[in-house]
């Protein structure tokens, strides 16, 4: 997508999953040669995969860092190092909030709900991150 403007075109196989890491990194490839901006290649086992998927595919790459998946977890800087250039974190906030979710109700279900104020941001931090004060600003223009 060179010279498309504001359109940037992440290709992704997971043909690592489906047929070989040999047939993921040809089609990663044939992506960068037919225009991609960057790709990704699902699912690495190991970090040798991982150093070979980015030695042989020209361009960015994406790193996909999911927590229980099948590629390691690895720092950013080494993700750097070996030729990643965004790693992303699909589940990560999720997994966080699920987790915090649970231990709140267990606080409460105990019998304990001053114990959870310390889990909590203040109720100004949550107003602005849910973004109620856009929210009011929209109302007021329909009063």
């Amino acid at each position: 997508a060179a010279g498309m403007g504001d359109l940037f075109i992440i290709a992704r196989t997971d043909a690592r999953a489906t047929d070989s890491l040999e047939e993921a990194i040809e089609r990663c490839k044939s992506f960068m040669e037919i225009g991609a901006d960057m790709t990704f290649l699902e699912a690495p086992r190991d970090v040798a995969e991982m150093r070979r998927y980015c030695a042989e595919v020209s361009g960015p790459k994406l790193a996909n860092m999911l927590e229980g998946g099948l590629t390691p977890i690895l720092p950013l800087h080494e993700l750097e190092a070996i030729g990643y250039k965004i790693a992303a974190y699909p589940l990560t906030l999720l997994s966080a909030g699920i987790k915090a979710q649970q231990e709140a109700l267990r606080r409460l279900k105990a019998g304990n709900p001053e114990s959870v104020q310390e889990l909590l941001v203040p109720f100004s931090e949550t107003k602005r991150v849910v973004g109620f004060e856009d929210y009011y600003e929209e109302e007021e223009r329909y009063k």
